[in-house]
């Protein structure tokens, strides 16, 4: 998926192992960072991996540190 808007993806992988607390404290932790979805980022998911499209680089790159 791509968007002009939000030109910076960060990709992060369904791996062996992953739990749904897992996924959640990821989610959670850009909800109360970022806001909700279509503000400051987006999110477009599949069975393999979970895509956060960010408007700014600065917080695709603070995301990226944090989350994968």
């Amino acid at each position: 998926m791509t968007d002009k808007e939000y030109p910076y993806m960060i990709r992060v992988a369904w791996k062996n192992g992953d739990t749904v607390s897992d996924w959640d404290e990821k989610c959670i932790w850009a909800i109360e960072n970022f806001g909700l979805p279509g503000n400051k980022y987006i999110t477009d998911l599949n069975e393999q991996y979970m895509d956060f499209l960010f408007k700014d680089s600065q917080d695709a790159v603070h995301f990226s540190l944090v989350c994968q």
